[in-house]
């Protein structure tokens, strides 16, 4: 499944939501019942699941792919069980392990995740502060009383849980670790640069790689080769990889235009009228015939969009003038995934490794789903991005041109690959 990290992460939550956390509001402890401490009655609980159900249903066309992924494991059973659970007990409680347990097993196809008040603040911060421009929609859904009532009261359901203890998040406090790490190989012809995301403009890292990645450009100006290895790096910003990786090293304009269907359901229909235009809607009908297009699943898309992905050149060209291998595997995806499409379409750059993880056309930020009582968010990617022969780019990703055997890591393929094309 996608985003490994976010599973274990998930997988240490809950465990102790399911169990309710032994004694918490027992006669013993001075932590209130956390039976209604969302406000909910039953029949708001059953409302809002229903609601991210059938939403989910018309607005979210990763599902297929979901569950071809996983046929031991039905979506239409993971629905019903936890329906059924909310149904027998009448607690927010319950509701709140429903909703995240129904996420968890679900998987983060197309970035499908609950909104944790965590990511919520985050996201208030992005958008809110000026980080993310014309982004009008996010920023309603973000500010909505609804929305703020309900992270204010699920914070406390949350706290009441333990999940605040200041040891918890004592590694918070640490240096973060460097996000880019470059040198050059021994006989100096090659030089590497390992990047592990991509942040956005408006983040500190940004700066702090952009002059990292200036210095380094200099310093390999006469080696003949350039790696960058991405095998770590599962997304964050195209703007990242288009102004530092592609745009400083390549001397013409480069683009590449892919397709990506929409679903324009209720909940979609305010967020592709912010984004696109009508002239940039195409009727689902008029989507040429692509022989490794899956319908299954896809059925409510009732529009494609063309996706193009394009550079300029840099103002100032780097000094480095030779050939460009990029390091690829499964944990390549969303924002890192659109680089490696644009590498292998344009030839900006060799692929070496193993196939990526997707969901690298269309990139665009994640849309949410605001359940209508609780006010608790759902993120999920709102465009299928199609690969050219039709293929799903979320289920297949992209085949690399050099690919490693069975063990071999990427870097040791591509430095075999450069000796054979010296």
């Amino acid at each position: 499944m996608k985003h490994a990290w976010k599973k274990l992460l998930a997988a240490a939550v809950l465990p102790c939501l399911l169990a309710g956390c032994g004694a918490l509001g027992g006669p013993e402890s001075e932590v209130p019942s956390m039976d209604h401490l969302l406000g909910l009655t039953q029949e708001q609980r059953l409302e809002d699941y229903d609601y991210l159900v059938q939403t989910l249903g018309d607005s979210y066309l990763c599902m297929g792919v979901r569950d071809r992924d996983n046929p031991e494991d039905p979506s239409a059973a993971i629905f019903q069980a936890y329906r059924e659970m909310i149904q027998e007990s009448d607690s927010d409680e319950v509701f709140y392990s429903a909703v995240y347990s129904t996420l968890f097993r679900l998987g983060t196809y197309g970035h499908l995740w609950i909104v944790e008040p965590d990511m919520y603040r985050a996201y208030c911060e992005a958008y809110e502060d000026g980080g993310i421009q014309d982004r009008e929609h996010w920023r309603e859904v973000l500010t909505d009383p609804v929305t703020v009532r309900g992270y204010e009261r699920l914070q406390t359901l949350l706290d009441a849980y333990g999940e605040e203890d200041g040891t918890v998040n004592s590694a918070d406090s640490e240096e973060p670790a460097a996000n880019l790490h470059t040198l050059l190989l021994p006989g100096g012809d090659v030089g590497y640069v390992k990047i592990d995301s991509f942040p956005a403009e408006y983040e500190d890292s940004y700066a702090t790689d952009r002059a990292a990645l200036t210095d380094f450009y200099r310093q390999a100006a006469d080696c003949t080769d350039l790696i960058i290895d991405l095998t770590d790096n599962s997304g964050g910003s195209e703007v990242y990889w288009q102004q530092l990786l592609a745009a400083p090293l390549t001397d013409r304009p480069l683009s590449c235009t892919n397709y990506a269907l929409l679903a324009e359901s209720g909940n979609n229909r305010p967020y592709i009228q912010e984004v696109f235009s009508p002239e940039e809607l195409h009727p689902i009908a008029d989507l040429p015939d692509l022989p490794k297009l899956e319908r299954d699943g896809i059925q409510t898309a009732t529009h494609f969009v063309e996706s193009t992905l394009s550079v300029e050149p840099a103002a100032e060209r780097a000094p480095f003038h030779g050939r460009i291998w990029v390091l690829v595997g499964p944990a390549v995806y969303s924002a890192s995934e659109s680089f490696a499409v644009f590498c292998q379409e344009t030839g900006f750059a060799t692929l070496v490794g193993s196939p990526t993880g997707g969901d690298g056309i269309g990139a665009l930020d994640p849309v949410f789903l605001q359940l209508p009582n609780s006010g608790i968010l759902v993120q999920f990617t709102m465009m299928f991005g199609l690969n050219g022969d039709g293929s799903s780019s979320e289920e297949t990703g992209t085949t690399p041109d050099i690919l490693s055997p069975a063990g071999e890591p990427a870097l040791v393929t591509a430095l075999r690959a450069m000796e054979g094309v010296a």
